[in-house]
């Protein structure tokens, strides 16, 4: 499990005047569903841009190519043994690792 600084809501979470530290694996796979590629500007083909799958037909074709985005992107930021299965836009079902 990778430890990072955490964020809530969008802002970095602080106790006790100090930044949080802990389990980031899920705030990383977060990070990496919401960001368009682009965005990251030391690897510009990094991000799935889920929300442009949001306007697409409900259909299994595009639930296999975004369960394949989401699969390539999370292998490519370091991610392991990666289970990606796209019930529908607003459920999809992710087990990823990140090695310390």
């Amino acid at each position: 499990m990778a430890k990072d600084f955490l964020f809530k809501d969008g802002d970095l979470q602080i106790e006790n005047g100090d930044f949080v530290i802990g389990h980031s694996d899920q705030q990383h796979v977060n990070d990496l569903l919401i960001a368009q590629k682009g965005e990251y500007t030391q690897n510009p083909v990094l991000g799935v841009g889920v929300s442009r799958f949001l306007r697409a037909p409900e259909d299994a074709q595009v639930r296999a190519k975004l369960e394949r985005e989401i699969k390539l992107q999370l292998e490519a930021d370091g991610a392991t043994n990666v289970k990606v299965k796209v019930n529908s836009i607003d459920d999809i079902d992710i087990d990823a690792k990140y090695e310390d």
